[in-house]
């Protein structure tokens, strides 16, 4: 098979030329027009990264049942930067053992660059079964992980508490429906997504993220 003639031609420096438009008069608005699109690209992810760094940017992701692609770090990264040293994590069921193991993820997450956080501090709930042992446990053993890293884990119970919500000490608040709790179960330990999360298929939640500065307390 005769091999397809490619439509665009490579300039140095520059754009991309159409090999098909012969006419120079059509070539050049052709390139002023991709050039216009571009610069329309660009001055909309300044417009946006500026709305962040104000913030007044209010970003709300809904996750389809059975998603990929939603990992602790695409979610949150982009809102994790060097100002960060204090994030405070409130949701009510860091109980069972995939529960903590969702919790260390996302606490390897913040102990990473750019990141500088130095204190974590969480809020659920004490698990009243028979797996109280396994989750004081657990968190103990975090919580030691961590101190070798330079990072202070602070734990406290409560039997009241209900929502979900993530606050970095750079003013962003991340609310997930579902709390840190969104991944469904790996199929077995040797299929793909046990261990990257961007490859494990979600519950279906919503992920509200908005800045402290544009929210009002009643």
């Amino acid at each position: 098979m005769p091999a397809i003639p490619a439509l665009w031609e490579a300039k140095a420096g520059g754009l991309p030329e159409p090999r098909s438009t012969k006419d120079n008069t059509k070539r050049c608005n052709l390139r002023e027009r991709i050039s216009k699109y571009m610069d329309r690209a660009e001055n909309i992810k300044k417009y946006l990264d500026q709305e962040k760094e104000d913030g007044k940017y209010h970003k709300q992701i809904k996750i389809e049942e059975n998603a990929t692609g939603f990992s602790y770090e695409s979610l949150f990264r982009e809102y994790l930067n060097e100002t960060v040293t204090e994030v405070w994590i409130e949701d009510p069921y860091i109980r069972h053992t995939h529960q903590l193991y969702n919790f260390l993820r996302f606490c390897e997450m913040l102990i990473k660059r750019p990141c500088k956080v130095k204190t974590i501090h969480l809020l659920t709930s004490l698990d009243e079964g028979s797996e109280q042992v396994q989750q004081s446990r657990g968190l103990k053993e975090i919580e030691e992980s961590l101190r070798s890293h330079g990072v202070l884990l602070e734990v406290q119970y409560s039997s009241s508490i209900h929502d979900r919500e993530i606050r970095f000490n750079n003013g962003w608040m991340i609310k997930i429906g579902r709390g840190l709790d969104y991944f469904k179960k790996p199929q077995s330990r040797f299929s793909l997504g046990y261990c990257d999360f961007d490859l494990r298929p979600c519950h279906e939640t919503t992920v509200d993220i908005f800045h402290k500065k544009h929210t009002k307390n009643i």
